[in-house]
């Protein structure tokens, strides 16, 4: 019988689990969303609707009330019902930062 390692061990960057606002575009269509868990890399976006695995998807996040940020990734899979996990594009070096102080802040944790 093989181990099998807790997916939360293979993350690699920080994440942040608060809800927050968005809108999810891809080819297959979009629609208003939540986005329950972000990181550097990647988030779970929860929406009825949902674009196709491996679709190019952007996702704009109300982040801190007057601030959005659009994120465009390949959709890593999908759970029907709920929603879909995004990973970003590897983002520009002042996306990164302000990402990464975003999160900091509101987990008080540093990246």
């Amino acid at each position: 019988m093989g181990s099998q390692q807790d997916p939360a061990e293979r993350r690699r960057h920080l994440r942040l689990a608060k809800p927050f606002a968005g809108t999810w575009r891809g080819a297959s269509g979009s629609g208003p969303c939540r986005i329950t868990d972000i990181s550097i890399g990647g988030c779970f976006v929860q929406s009825v609707a949902a674009p196709q695995p491996d679709e190019e998807t952007t996702v704009t996040i109300d982040l801190t009330g007057d601030r959005t940020m659009a994120f465009t990734g390949k959709v890593v899979y999908i759970e029907p019902h709920m929603g879909f996990a995004l990973r970003f594009r590897p983002l520009d070096p002042a996306e990164h930062d302000e990402l990464a102080r975003i999160i900091d802040a509101l987990t008080g944790k540093r990246q």
